[in-house]
């Protein structure tokens, strides 16, 4: 079972292939042709508050953890 959280909210995001947050923004896929090992998540329309750490952890019998940091940055369009 792959599970991701916002590790500074404390929010379990996705368990498997079930999105867990009320947050639509958030979705969960993962590689069909690698036999489930990579898994991805999604998070569209990037905002501020989504900014910090996430966790993406397998449980197994010990459970194995993969962090990662997600920096939002501002961008401007020229008219």
């Amino acid at each position: 079972m792959v599970a991701w959280m916002h590790f500074e909210q404390s929010a379990i995001l996705t368990v498997h292939n079930h999105v867990i947050t009320r947050n639509p923004r958030i979705s969960v896929t993962h590689d069909k042709h690698d036999k489930h090992k990579t898994w991805f998540l999604h998070i569209t329309n990037v905002q501020e508050e989504d900014k910090g750490r996430y966790m993406c952890q397998i449980n197994t019998v010990t459970a194995k953890t993969q962090f990662g940091y997600l920096h939002v940055v501002g961008y401007h369009f020229d008219d």
